[in-house]
């Protein structure tokens, strides 16, 4: 996926924020373009770029949390990773070292 524009990256966050029925939710959009050259005898044989944007999604319930990831942004995958973060976090034992988000600030 090419390089996100800041509204294009707003509203996937802000789409994933509103598909979540967890008492928190984080998402978290990354991207790298990453380069590889192979030589053999001197020459260079193989080169490629790989070009890759990733979507995390952490939910917490009380202090039982889950974390899915995700590289697919249309609307069904969008919500597949939401469910199956929180359907990881239901399942988790709760985390006594679990410190929630801080709040919104002024």
């Amino acid at each position: 996926m090419s390089i996100l524009t800041e509204a294009q990256a707003k509203a996937i966050l802000d789409k994933v924020i509103k598909l979540s029925k967890a008492d928190e939710c984080t998402a978290t959009l990354t991207g790298s373009i990453d380069g590889n050259i192979r030589f053999a005898l001197n020459n260079v044989s193989t080169s490629g770029i790989v070009d890759n944007t990733d979507l995390q999604v952490q939910v917490a319930f009380g202090k039982r949390v889950g974390v899915a990831t995700i590289n697919e942004f249309d609307d069904a995958s969008l919500e597949r990773v939401v469910r199956r973060a929180e359907d990881l976090a239901k399942l988790a034992p709760e985390n006594p070292e679990f410190m929630p988000a801080v709040d919104k600030q002024t």
